[in-house]
């Protein structure tokens, strides 16, 4: 109740000042009541910051807000809260509780010990660490170090370069492009491209219209990479084509390239073509299925 309670007493001081300016009230009265909702105005402010209910913003830099935009340069600290403005850090920031916003950027250092939740993108260059779960309503980039605590859901698209973790499942319904480490400790799925160029790990299953992991690399630099690994099943609408990969259950797809340094535990299904790179092992033969029985 506490972000009602500072509503209530704003409101009250504001209309105790419009009873004084038109004489309805003396000035005894006036002082009197004034500070008394004051206290009770600053009690209620303090126990909402503490429910993470009204923001609280600290700032040892510089700042600019407006009715659309909050923007910080320097170190600032944000209890959490629900800010409906396109927020811009430059600098160190830390963010105390779950955050609701209209979008979220920062260069430097950014850390939030709850959950982000941006209703357009989120883009991070430097390092990232949120400990709940991240949520964003259009595009997310990362470039540097990102660490979400865990699930990520994307409207759009996520880009990482560098190193990624997801401590849950992720989710990206335009895509997703990593280059660098990625780890997804649960199921990674879109419904668009899944590319990754370095070493990927998923914990689950790996779902994508196409799957590329490090489909672009060229032989000679491919020893130089860490292998990657799918826990699951590898599953494409279209075309799956991996290199340098251990998948621990199937691969599935239209189209299937298992490229060199790869290895399939399970069973590679395939509708139409299927290319298996000399210096790939597969524990069982290919299997040709129809289209519709191309299913995770």
């Amino acid at each position: 109740m506490s972000d009602n309670e500072v509503k209530m007493y704003e409101e009250l001081l504001e209309l105790l000042e419009k009873k004084f300016e038109s004489g309805e009230i003396d000035k005894g009265n006036y002082s009197e009541l004034k500070e008394r909702y004051q206290g009770k105005l600053e009690q209620s402010k303090l126990e909402a910051r503490r429910n993470g209910s009204v923001p609280h913003i600290k700032v040892s830099g510089a700042q600019l807000s407006s009715d659309t935009v909050l923007s910080t340069a320097g170190s600032a600290k944000i209890s959490g809260g629900d800010i409906p403005k396109d927020i811009k850090f430059a600098g160190s920031a830390k963010i105390e509780n779950d955050l609701v916003c209209k979008s979220l950027k920062a260069a430097g250092s950014l850390r939030s010990g709850g959950s982000i939740t941006a209703h357009e993108d989120v883009k991070c260059s430097g390092s990232f660490s949120c400990a709940g779960f991240l949520q964003a309503g259009g595009n997310v980039k990362f470039s540097g170090s990102a660490k979400v605590g865990g699930e990520v859901i994307v409207e759009g698209k996520i880009k990482g370069s560098g190193s990624f973790k997801c401590g849950d499942n992720l989710q990206a319904d335009q895509g997703v492009s990593f280059s660098g480490s990625s780890v997804t400790k649960g199921n990674l799925l879109s419904q668009g491209t899944v590319e990754a160029n370095g070493k990927m790990v998923v914990e689950g299953n790996l779902v994508g219209a196409d799957v590329f992991i490090n489909k672009n690399v060229l032989g000679h630099k491919l020893r130089r990479i860490k292998r990657s690994s799918i826990e699951g099943t590898v599953f494409a609408i279209d075309e799956v084509d991996i290199s340098n990969t251990v998948v621990e259950q199937d691969v599935k797809g239209k189209n299937v390239i298992i490229g060199a340094l790869s290895e399939v535990k399970g069973i590679v299904y395939y509708v139409n073509k299927i290319d298996i790179h000399k210096k790939a092992k597969l524990a069982n033969e290919p299997v040709q299925i129809q289209e519709d029985q191309l299913k995770l």
